[in-house]
């Protein structure tokens, strides 16, 4: 006996934007907004998709909706291939799948009431009979806490929350079975998000809905859904139930995200995560895993044995200098020092030592590494940026400060029977944990 399919199977996501140059709009690059994503949605279940602004969650959502076609990748809906659908199929998924907006203002027309707008999708699919609408449409109405005389109601005349609570009538109104919520909540006060959210679970019981909730605030995915996705720079890097994800992340990128979250007590210890640098471009990620110009964990290369916010802030320096060296600025340095010298001294004055110095304080890095190899390497790069060998000192620094991370990208690998992630640092604890067994099996 077969198990039913997912109600939502996506498979190999990608949502790439084309880079065009010249009067012939010739393609030179792309942005890979979305990359290869894979994600499950079971009918009743919330799968929330997380991740910093710009990671390309929104992205993600219009394109499995087919408000944008993929570049690539499939999208099954109860078994079949929604990137198949001509357009009458597509009307009908559209039916079955609805969206609901993260502006609930600027998602109604000011011009419609709000029961035209609600009962707006009624005729497009095919719903001739007004006086059926105006009664579905108070019926639904009601339904998520409104009075059905709003239906008269125009959109500036509704608080935010009504709005939001009309948003959410006008997607149920189809009677759809699966609903892709991209913020919901976030342009609402705490009281109205609440509220807003106990409604939606309260309908999702009571209609067997399944949810895909887009969120950056990770306290209303913990609060509402049962799995989660975490996502970076277009891709998955972490998934599974939210009580195992949240209580032991794997990769680095969750858990920076989860030590941002503000905790209201004051005696609780929260995990000290930093993230160093900037988001990187989508029409441009780094090689290897995308993570590893930020992640605080990335691993040292093999042969050094060097203090991790030491080793951090080499490769922070290495990922500047790679970008050209426009964000290392020699001269403005010089003017800098020689400013907190009270102005004694001309910017021309200030030693290249000082210089040097001053470098790796900016960024973090020790006046002397523990490891000497590392230190040579690090003085001969450092003395090509102050005589302005910016390419030849990121050279120097990649060649002997290349990390793992960069040499392959990580796939997601199962952590437990639903609990996966994709970092480099998995498969050395693997290694390590062989290693053990080895030597346990050696010993006996």
């Amino acid at each position: 006996m077969t198990a039913d399919p997912p109600l939502l199977d996506v498979s190999g996501l990608e949502k790439h934007y084309p880079i065009t140059d010249g009067i012939w709009n010739r393609e030179v690059g792309r942005v890979r907004a979305v990359d290869g994503i894979g994600l499950t949605v079971e009918r009743g279940e919330t799968l929330g998709l997380v991740g910093e602004s710009g990671c390309g969650k929104s992205t993600a959502a219009r394109a499995l909706l087919r408000i944008e076609d993929p570049t690539g990748g499939t999208v099954r809906f109860d078994g079949d291939d929604v990137t198949a659908y001509d357009r009458e199929r597509l009307r009908r998924f559209r039916r079955r799948a609805q969206l609901i907006f993260q502006d609930p203002t600027s998602s109604f027309d000011p011009r419609l009431s709000i029961g035209q707008s609600v009962g707006e999708p009624l005729a497009v699919h095919g719903m001739a009979d007004r006086e059926r609408r105006r009664r579905l449409v108070e019926d639904t109405l009601e339904r998520v806490g409104l009075d059905a005389g709003d239906a008269d109601r125009y959109p500036h005349e509704l608080s935010g929350g009504e709005k939001q609570r009309a948003a959410l009538a006008r997607a149920l109104i189809v009677d759809p079975d699966l609903l892709v919520a991209d913020e919901p909540v976030s342009a609402l006060d705490m009281p109205v998000q609440a509220a807003v959210l106990s409604l939606l679970a309260s309908l999702q019981s009571e209609l067997d809905l399944g949810v895909l909730l887009i969120s950056h605030d990770l306290a209303v995915v913990r609060e509402f859904c049962d799995r989660v996705a975490v996502m970076y720079l277009g891709e998955i890097v972490e998934s599974g139930p939210v009580d195992v994800v949240f209580g032991d992340p794997q990769h680095p990128y969750t858990r920076a995200l989860l030590a941002s979250v503000p905790v209201p007590d004051p005696t609780v210890e929260r995990p000290d995560v930093e993230l160093t640098g900037t988001v990187p471009s989508a029409a441009d990620p780094p090689a290897g895993c995308r993570f590893h110009t930020r992640c605080p964990a990335v691993i040292q290369p093999d042969g050094y044995d060097l203090d991790q916010d030491a080793w951090r802030g080499i490769l922070q320096l290495r990922t500047r200098l790679g970008e050209g060296g426009s964000g290392v600025d020699v001269r403005a340095i010089r003017e800098r020092v020689a400013a907190e010298r009270g102005g004694s001294l001309a910017p021309s004055d200030i030693g290249d030592e000082n210089v040097c110095t001053a470098l790796r304080r900016e960024f973090e890095i020790p006046e002397r590494l523990s490891d000497p190899d590392a230190e040579a390497v690090l003085d001969r790069a450092l003395s090509r940026v102050v005589a302005g060998e910016h390419a030849a000192a990121a050279t120097l620094l990649a060649d002997a400060f290349e990390t793992p991370c960069e040499a392959d990208p990580p796939s997601l690998r199962p952590v437990s029977a639903e609990h996966t992630a994709a970092c480099h640092l998995l498969d050395r604890d693997d290694a390590a944990a062989d290693v053990v067994r080895t030597d346990d099996r050696a010993d006996r």
